[in-house]
This record gives C-alpha cells, structure tokens and sequence, in this order.
C-alpha cells in the first residue's frame, strides 16, 4: 500500500473513483438537485484549477498500481473528500488517509489546532470514530445533505 500526493496527470483516476464511490453510496442519499450539484463540483477543470490556485491538495492509496482511496484538503484543513473503492472499505485505508491529511495540516501550518469536514449522512460514523464531533444538526444546500463536524488536533 502506497500513498502518495496526486497532481493533474493523475487528477481523472481520483476523480473518476469520486464519483464511482458517490454513485454506490452518497447518490442514493441525494436527490437529483445534490447528485448534479456534486458532480459539477469534482469536474476535472473545476479540480485542475483548484489545485492550481492552491486551494485544494489530493492524495491517492494505491495498492499494486490501483488507486483504491482518495482524499482532498480544501483550504487548508477542510476536507473536501474522501472516498475508497467499495471492495476496499473496513481495511483501514480512509484511516490512513485521514492521518496523512492531518499530518499536512500540521506541517502547513502548526497553529491550526482542528480539522473539519461536512460529512455525507453515509460517513457521520466513521468520523465520528476518528475523533470528529457533529458541530450541528444535519443541513442541506443545493440538494447536498450533510453535517459539519470538527477534530481538534
């Protein structure tokens, strides 16, 4: 298992697994308004000029040359996404993700003191046992449910 920064030339196999892991899991959750609103957000030119401006940082788990999980870190200590292949879940890889993400935010920056998130309703668990607590009730914009939620670190 290997994990490791992911720049423009590898930006449309994360993207592509983004939206194969939302389609399984989050898309059911959404009505038709978040499912598009979602779609344009990870759009390749929309993510290569994110990346571009510094705005968002991408790392990749690959095991045997497959990209199996993805993160993102918007503005710093925001993230913005993190998925893992289906046949890949429960091995521990979106744990390792989300540590090298921390890892980056503190190395960015030492005075940053938390990490937040808005999670999918299909990821609350999860965050919720890597340490986030929900900062509210479960909102909805643009079609796209979720709940913000926060780790100090």
């Amino acid at each position: 298992m290997q994990i490791c920064r992911i720049g423009p030339s590898r930006l449309r196999d994360a993207l592509d697994l983004v939206w194969e892991v939302f389609e399984q899991y989050e898309a059911p959750d959404y009505e038709e308004m978040g499912i598009k609103t979602f779609r344009h957000f990870i759009e390749y030119g929309n993510m290569v000029e994110k990346i571009d401006q510094g705005e968002m940082r991408f790392w990749g788990c690959y095991i045997n040359n497959l990209l199996v999980g993805v993160i993102a870190l918007r503005t710093g200590q925001h993230i913005s996404l993190l998925f893992v292949r289906g046949r890949f879940h429960h091995l521990g890889i979106a744990s390792m993700l989300m540590n090298v993400a921390i890892d980056a935010v503190v190395s960015g920056n030492p005075e940053i003191r938390a990490v937040t998130v808005n999670s999918s309703p299909y990821a609350v668990g999860f965050y919720e046992k890597m340490g986030f607590s929900a900062l509210g009730p479960e909102q909805k914009a643009d079609g796209i449910r979720f709940t913000s939620m926060r780790r100090e670190i």
